[in-house]
């Protein structure tokens, strides 16, 4: 048995029908199924959707797993493939990033859903859809868009969380802190840009879902082929003027899902530069730092090596001026701080110490 969701006149009723019982009410023109089911039900999409005359290379779409996103257009039905976004928080460490695969067959009348129910909120998309009364004319579109706003909308939350976890990762890499914090800073910066990636391939050809869906809602607006289709499947074309209005509504409303998309792009975008920035400034300020300790280290084995080169000729066999004499001794101090202070000085002057 199917839980089935039955939008007719306004008003919805949830039921349990059969797999013979959907296809029958698939037929009546007054009424709009919602099924949707979880991702482990394959065996029942199989015999579903051959039933409602679903191709079968979108059945074959449905139920195999890892599919790209996309929209694909068949005789009188579309296939949707998309994600859900969520963000998963770990203490102490970067968020990570929770894909749901959502798949969907469109047909006049039916929406049929599969996905996973920990990973997707059809509750949402339903009250979504109860909520947008000035979509009730366009039959399944009222439900088609509530399910793809709510995938943008999880995908431009999971955006958002991520481009502020970049901002907080580029303040961390100035932090007075020079323990744990900056320790850290490149395994966070890579997972963070690791998640970002993720994320992008999802929201890019998501782009071109919603850009498909509005070309489709404007191909019927223009009278591409809202008529054939109605004439195939036997019904009374309404009018042109009616059906302009709901049309354009419809894209409006879809438009606002495009937008919600390209915003999601954006941000992924910006956090991605910035977490690839972090990296990079990370490894250059270590350049950075190492140069520093290179200098300091150059100039006090330069002021070492005076003292070292004076003292050096009470080792030789030979005589040298003041050899053997409280005044040669005396000299050679003198010369080892007069020297050693000279160069002190001098790299102190050029910041070297």
């Amino acid at each position: 048995m199917l839980n089935v969701r039955i939008f007719r006149d306004g008003r919805h009723e949830d039921r349990r029908l059969d797999v013979d019982e959907v296809a029958s009410l698939s037929q009546a023109h007054d009424a709009c199924l919602w099924v949707c089911l979880p991702a482990s039900r394959r065996d029942e999409v199989r015999r579903l959707l051959p039933v409602l005359g679903v191709h079968q290379l979108a059945v074959e779409d449905v139920v195999t797993e890892h599919q790209r996103p996309k929209l694909e257009r068949y005789a009188d039905h579309l296939f949707l493939n998309a994600y859900a976004a969520r963000i998963e928080d770990r203490p102490g460490r970067m968020p990570g990033l929770a894909l749901t695969e959502v798949s969907a067959v469109i047909r006049r009348n039916v929406l049929i859903v599969l996905a996973e129910d920990d990973g997707f909120d059809a509750d949402d998309v339903l009250s979504r859809a109860d909520d947008n009364e000035e979509l009730a004319g366009t039959g399944v579109w009222r439900l088609v868009h509530a399910l793809v706003d709510n995938l943008a909308d999880s995908q431009l939350a999971a955006a958002e969380r991520l481009d502020e976890a970049a901002d907080a990762l580029g303040d961390d890499l100035f932090s007075e802190d020079e323990g744990s914090t900056r320790s850290s800073l490149q395994r966070d910066g890579f997972t963070l840009h690791k998640t970002l990636v993720n994320l992008r391939r999802v929201l890019l050809p998501m782009r071109e879902v919603t850009a498909t869906m509005l070309r489709h809602v404007h191909e019927d607006a223009a009278g591409g082929d809202g008529g054939d289709a109605a004439a195939r499947n036997g019904e009374q074309s309404e009018p042109d003027e009616s059906k302009q209005r709901r049309l354009a509504e419809l894209a409006a409303y879809l438009q606002d899902v495009n937008d919600h998309v390209l915003r999601a792009i954006d941000w992924t975008e910006s956090a991605r530069d910035m977490s690839t920035n972090v990296l990079q400034t990370h490894l250059t300020i270590q350049g950075n730092t190492l140069n520093v300790v290179m200098k300091k280290v150059t100039s006090w084995a330069a002021i070492i090596a005076v003292p070292t080169l004076i003292t050096g000729f009470y080792g030789m066999n030979v005589p040298y001026p003041g050899f053997d004499t409280v005044p040669g001794v005396v000299v050679a101090c003198l010369l080892i701080l007069v020297c050693s202070g000279a160069l002190w000085w001098q790299f102190k002057r050029r910041d070297w110490l």
